[in-house]
């Protein structure tokens, strides 16, 4: 009973060191069951495209798991540095080793029941208010009813429970290392001033320089796909050299620079910034790289779900397109007799024969080489070409173009062809003309470049299959030509989908599996529209978590070091330095961890824009513009989140280290 009461106690008392521990793991526990609470509601399962949305809400639950252990691991750490004067205390009053180890088994034990029954209550609650808001998104009707399953709950409270027994082990493991001296004066010790380490600022410079050539060097969204884990890996490296050696070199330029550093208000802040600036700056660090990825993760969902309908546009010209490899004649009719028992008008109907799609590598003399089996090496120059006949795109375009047998005409549907002439696999024609648009699709930027090329007629085309298809399987293969339907229906986009729906039954009677492909646009939206509000929702938690998490961080340093500086700010104060200057000295301070890390935040962002545009690219986003404007919101919206935990740290700060002057 004596241990309960005085873990109670405790508790109650040292509110000030609690406090941001409980809030932080009541927070983590409500970000845990909302997820819980919607991944495991039976209205997921009747989502469109439902095993896509399920496979990233539980990818992101993972996420959020790890997460979840390694914070709160680092704020225990904070917790403990704060409480390790009074557990010295009371060692040396006559408690235990094994007295303190009760001691902490209550204080966990009671800290746990009430986060959990908090967090458990709130994350009901706004799992109800998050499922509402993603049922919004999602445009889904009633048939998506939110229901709590305990499933969730309870494994939640596992999980928690497991990471409190973690926090304890890892507390009595600290108390167990150390003697009561030690405890008494844990929370004072600092550390020596550090030397300037210029190999590993060199390092630093090195690592964080590769990564930003890496990220705008990229061209290609395969390119972006392969790099982008190693720029992420060379950057956070960069981070922490940087921060941790380029910091302390910089500090020490100012104390050299008497003009600059013997000055009250910079006296104090550089000595204080240099005499503990190794943990400063993994702190900054930690901070730097949460605040990037909050930015990142909430600019790369949010282009997501504000580009959805150039992503439909820049797939899609058509309602329906059907592309085949035996002649369409019969689809049509199929198609045409379907509309008009469904009552629906086919319009902008367009039939196009085609070569099959060869690739080559683009060479550095601008020929194109072909390759039949492309390596992964080939993946970063490789085009993709289809040909077909002049005598088909005068019939769709209703024009009399000519052309010589080493003429040809050239649509870029993404990429750039060479301006005059280009040579594939040693045949070397001259571009009359580069289109800007052909049979209604649009100029686009891709995986790969991919181009249409118009050739003078079949003959010319059959020449050139004759001497590139040199094996009977390449002749079976890709001799013969492919077909494509494409048309727009003059209804509303449910009654589209409907169509869509009666006319693939249709063709599925009619037609051997395998032989055609069949898409339609509002099918697409829709199920866009699923996936990229679910990323959005789970970006807006991640963010939010990790935007906390760099909140709690930046307080926790602060707290932490005012209690370091209390004593120099009260024998500063003794001998003549006032209010003002205290305050004025904490501000530019506190200013200084503030700035540091958004500033190159926003920097790493910049130099990461391409190649986040580069991946959206793969998503289907061809507008970078949306994405700049998101970024730009974004980096405001953190910003000014930013400042708000700027104000509070610095208040929190002054009001320990300021001594009572009444």
């Amino acid at each position: 009973m004596f241990y309960i009461k005085l873990a109670l106690n405790n508790l109650r008392k040292n509110h000030r060191a609690y406090l941001p521990f409980l809030i932080s793991m009541i927070f983590l526990v409500v970000v845990t069951t909302m997820t819980q609470v919607i991944v495991n509601n039976p209205g997921m399962r009747t989502l469109p495209d439902s095993q896509t949305a399920m496979m990233m809400f539980n990818l992101g639950n993972i996420i959020l798991l790890i997460f979840a252990v390694i914070f709160s691991i680092y704020t225990n750490s904070f917790l403990l540095k704060q409480r390790k004067k009074e557990i010295g205390l009371y060692n040396v009053l006559g408690l235990g080793k094994r007295e303190l180890y009760i001691l902490m088994f209550w204080e966990n034990l009671f800290s746990f029941v009430l986060v959990l029954i908090v967090g458990i209550i709130s994350g009901i609650i706004f799992g109800r208010l998050g499922f509402l808001i993603l049922k919004k998104m999602l445009g889904i009707g009633e048939a998506f009813e939110f229901t709590l399953a305990l499933d969730g709950t309870v494994m939640v409270g596992l999980f928690y429970a497991m990471v409190f027994l973690l926090l304890f082990i890892i507390n009595c493991l600290q108390i167990s290392r150390t003697n009561p001296i030690q405890l008494l004066y844990g929370s004072k010790s600092g550390e020596k001033e550090p030397k300037s380490r210029w190999i590993l600022s060199i390092i630093g410079g090195i690592c964080l320089a590769a990564g930003y050539i890496i990220a705008v060097k990229i061209e290609s969204p395969i390119e972006a796909l392969t790099y982008f884990f190693v720029a992420i890996i060379l950057v956070i490296i960069g981070t922490y050299s940087l921060f941790i050696s380029g910091s302390i070199t910089l500090l020490k330029q100012l104390k050299k620079r008497k003009s600059y550093y013997y000055q009250p208000n910079h006296f104090i802040s550089v000595s204080n910034m240099i005499y503990r600036m190794k943990q400063n700056a993994a702190g900054l660090a930690s901070i730097c790289i949460l605040s990037t990825m909050v930015i990142v993760t909430l600019t790369t969902t949010g282009s997501l779900y504000f580009g959805q309908q150039n992503m439909v546009d820049s797939r899609y010209t058509h309602d329906i397109s059907v592309s085949s490899n035996l002649p369409v004649t019969e689809m049509e009719e199929s198609a045409l007799a379907t509309a008009e028992e469904q009552g629906v008008t086919l319009e902008n109907m367009q039939i196009l024969e085609m070569s099959q799609q060869f690739s080559f590598v683009r060479q550095e003399d601008q020929q194109f080489k072909l390759v039949h089996e492309p390596t992964m090496d080939d993946l970063s120059s490789i085009v993709l070409l289809s040909f077909t006949t002049l005598d088909e795109y005068n019939r769709l375009t209703n024009k009399q173009e000519q052309l010589t047998d080493d003429e040809i005409i050239v649509f870029e549907q993404s990429g750039d062809m060479p301006d005059k002439t280009v040579t594939m696999e040693n045949q070397k024609f001259r571009i009359k003309e580069k289109l800007t648009e052909f049979i209604g699709l649009r100029k686009q930027t891709d995986m790969a470049g991919a181009y249409i090329v118009i050739l003078k007629d079949q003959a010319v085309l059959n020449r050139l299959l004759d001497q590139w298809l040199t094996t009977p399987e390449q002749e079976a293969e890709l001799r013969a030509p492919t077909y494509s339907m494409d048309f727009d229906i003059a209804t509303s986009p449910e009654e589209r989908i409907a169509f869509a729906d009666v006319l693939e039954q249709r063709f599925a009677q009619q037609f051997e599996a395998g032989t055609y492909q069949m898409k339609s646009k509002d099918k697409y939206a829709r199920d866009n529209r699923t996936f990229t509000s679910g990323f959005l929702f789970l970006g807006a938690i991640f963010g939010v978590t990790f935007t906390l998490a760099t909140a709690l961080i930046i307080y926790y340093k602060q707290v932490s070091e005012g209690m370091d500086d209390q004593e120099r700010f009260e024998i500063l104060q003794k001998v003549g330095m006032s209010h003002r200057d205290v305050k004025k000295v904490i501000h530019k301070q506190v200013l200084m961890v503030f700035l540091f890390p958004l500033i190159v935040a926003v920097i790493h962002l910049a130099f990461a824009f391409r190649i986040i545009c580069k991946l959206l690219i793969m998503f289907g986003l061809m507008n970078w513009h949306i994405t700049l404007v998101v970024a730009l919101v974004v980096v405001l919206i953190f910003a000014i989140l930013y400042f708000l935990v700027y104000q509070l740290t610095a208040r929190s700060y002054y009001q320990i280290v300021e001594r009572d002057h009444q």
